[in-house]
This record gives structure tokens, sequence and C-alpha cells, in this order.
């Protein structure tokens, strides 16, 4: 994968020849997103090799190669399937993580379905094999708990315990994760760190329906203050909503049409015509 201010760019390596069905891999990539509570915004086949998916924050393209020539590979590969997210906005450092998360995702979905011989991660000239890809990509199982670790009935299915329920000594888990450290490939601890902390400082989602700008948050205020010259209540239950969860102005201008409606509907005697009327709409 290869970063720049503007782009990231990865890739699946395919040796030999395949049938790469472009919507089916488009429509599996707009599932994911969708996954990672992320909204897809149009969705457009170029070509029987190109699909373009746009969302509010960065535009994905996935681009069918054939007979590419990938660096560190003796002969071209017969397709490479190159996946580029440009955002519409210059990235800074904290859309870094967050692009690489959600490019890293895409490509575990599309690894599964379609099982590559290698993916192209970290920069071009970097290669993980799908061996190398599933497991970077994959969490480690639960750890057994303390009472699993200590069962022993005397049954054969205890003794009979595969050796990994067995908690190592102290000496041989130090080698183990000396072992680790030393063998550690760093791509493959960059795209693990990436799933892990995509699953654990994932931030929750909280519905933000506050005005963006002050000029329209300030117009939510000068609405609300006129409400209350007609209808106090309605006016003090909108400053309480406003002050809890924001300032929105399309609620604001509907409670001010609604309160406005009955208003009218009580000046001119008509409250009972107009409630017998909703009652028969609504059966």
């Amino acid at each position: 994968m290869t970063s720049t201010a503007h782009k990231v760019t990865s890739g699946l390596v395919f040796l030999g020849m395949r049938t790469i069905d472009i919507v089916m891999i488009g429509n599996r990539v707009c599932a994911t997103l969708d996954r990672l509570y992320t909204q897809v915004g149009g969705f457009s086949v170029q070509s029987d090799d190109r699909v373009t998916i746009r969302t509010a924050d960065f535009e994905l393209c996935i681009d069918n190669k054939a007979d590419c020539h990938v660096p560190t590979l003796e002969r071209p590969a017969a397709h490479f399937l190159a996946l580029t997210l440009t955002p519409f906005e210059p990235t800074n450092e904290d859309d870094g993580p967050c692009n690489q998360s959600i490019m890293a995702h895409v490509l575990q979905a599309l690894h599964l379905g379609l099982s590559p011989d290698y993916v192209q991660w970290i920069d071009p000239r970097a290669l993980l094999s799908s061996a190398d890809f599933e497991m970077a990509t994959t969490l480690p199982e639960r750890e057994p708990t303390l009472e699993e670790l200590s069962f022993d009935d005397g049954t054969e299915a205890a003794k009979t315990k595969p050796r990994r329920h067995i908690l190592p000594g102290i000496e041989e888990t130090n080698l183990i994760l000396q072992a680790r450290l030393r063998s550690a490939d760093p791509i493959e601890g960059a795209l693990r760190a990436t799933f892990r902390e995509d699953l654990i400082d994932r931030p929750a989602i909280v519905d933000d329906i506050r005005e963006k700008t002050t000029p329209l948050r300030l117009a939510v205020w000068l609405l609300t203050i006129t409400l209350g010259l007609f209808a106090l209540p309605m006016a003090a239950a909108l400053a309480v909503f406003n002050l809890l969860r924001g300032e929105n102005l399309r609620l604001t201008s509907q409670t001010a049409a609604l309160t406005g409606t009955f208003i009218a509907f009580q000046t001119f005697g008509t409250t009972a015509n107009a409630m017998s009327a909703l009652q028969s709409m609504l059966g």
C-alpha cells in the first residue's frame, strides 16, 4: 500500500488466469463499507474492469489490470486488482490510520472471497503471501480461563486435552516471546495493529444533529425565542432539547410550523374539525 497526502493504494495479485466479476467485487466492497458504518453515496461501473465507489469523505476506485508488472515478482501477474482510496479533503495525521483501516477491511473482505496469491501492502515493493495476510488480519483466539486451565476430573477427555490448553512455564513463555519479537515482520505487525486499533479505539457512533455553523445555530435560537411569544411551553421544551442534543434548524422549523398551524385552528374555531379529519386519515 502506498500512502501519500491525497490517496492510499493497495492491491490483490493473481498469478493465474481468473474470471474477475468487477460488479460483484464492487457490491462486496459496498457491503464491507456498510458494515464499517460508512454510507455509500455513489456506485458507478465505468467498464468491465473498473468501478468507482463514492462516500461523503472519499472515492474508492477498483481496477482490474491484466498482465501487470508487480515489483519483486519474477513474472507479470495475470491479474492485479488495484484499489485506490482518494479523500476529498487533504488528509492529516488523524485521517491516515482511518483510511488505512478502511483499506485493510476492504482487502480482507476481497481476500476471503477471491483467494489471491499475494496482497500488496505498505508499498509496491512489499508483498504479503495469502497465508501471511490472513495471519496478520486474524485476531488471536480467546485465551482459556483459569478454571479451564485447572480443570481436571480424571477423565480421558481431561487427560487428552490439547497441549495449547496447558499453561507453559515462565522460561518457556519467555523463549516463545523472544522468538516472536525477533522474527516479527514489520509489515505484518503494522497490518495487525491496524485491525486491533480499529476494534479497540473505534469511537462510539453518535447521532449528532447539531448545526455545523454558528449562523445556523443562532437562527435556531432566534426562532425559538420567536416561538416563545406565541406558545411559551413549546418554546421552553424546544430550548431544553437544544441544550441537551444541540441546535437543529429543521426540527425547530417543523415545531414552529406545527405550533402556528394549531394556533390558527384555535383562532378560527376549526380545531375539532381538523382533529376529526386527522382521525379519519389515520383510520
